[in-house]
């Protein structure tokens, strides 16, 4: 990363900090807690700067206003399942002209025509049987080239990985923050061969190192 992507980024994290200055200390203490544990930022980067994003499991929308600080220009859709979060999102943001929310269910329902698609730390929680049904939906709502950005864990290195199902186990079993009941983790092989039947062109983005958790990205672009 150079330094112009650097300054930007701290850029952007200063913009979400002050944004959330205002709100309760639960809202902020989450907001910084996801900022210590998960490379959110720098995966801002990787999207273009104008065009429709839609940001699927978009929970309380941090990755979705992440993507609006980052360039105004964006027009962000973010779809959650989980109404309660939905209703925290709009809340959140107010009015801002280029940011929605909609509660959507994203197995079922269909996808708008849109530039790029995030989902972010969302897949580990579907079934299996439901994860290449999803990616060729998202092929089928992107132009030619259009970007698909999947943020998950790996299943490697096995202590990180383990770590992680500790902490997911407490925050999906125990605390209730999240909605599901199992986890459905894959290797790097196993979603590439997921990523490449669906008809994407993917690079492995490992972004593990610093963190206690197995963090891995898939830049994913349509085929012709």
């Amino acid at each position: 990363m150079n330094q112009i992507d650097s300054d930007r980024l701290k850029k952007i994290e200063k913009d979400i900090r002050d944004f959330y200055r205002q709100q309760s200390w639960l809202v902020r203490l989450y907001q910084k807690i996801k900022f210590k544990i998960c490379p959110l930022l720098p995966l801002e980067s990787y999207f273009p700067p104008e065009g429709t994003i839609l940001d699927l499991g978009c929970g309380q929308g941090l990755f979705s206003l992440i993507l609006y600080l980052g360039s105004p220009k964006r027009k962000i859709i973010g779809v959650d399942l989980d109404e309660k979060k939905i209703e925290k999102a709009k809340e959140l943001v107010g009015s801002i002209q280029n940011l929605s929310f909609t509660r959507q269910d994203i197995i079922q329902d269909d996808y708008p025509a849109v530039d790029a698609v995030a989902l972010i730390d969302v897949l580990y929680l579907l079934p299996y049987e439901t994860h290449l049904h999803i990616f060729k939906k998202v092929n089928d709502c992107l132009p030619p080239h259009g970007l698909f950005l999947l943020k998950e864990m790996d299943t490697r290195p096995r202590w990180k990985y383990l770590w992680n199902i500790l902490q997911e186990t407490l925050a999906v079993k125990i605390i209730g923050f999240t909605l599901g009941s199992r986890f459905y983790f894959r290797s790097q092989k196993d979603m590439l061969l997921l990523l490449n039947q669906a008809g994407f062109q993917t690079k492995v983005i490992n972004l593990h190192q610093g963190y206690w958790y197995p963090h891995i990205a898939y830049l994913c672009h349509k085929k012709t």
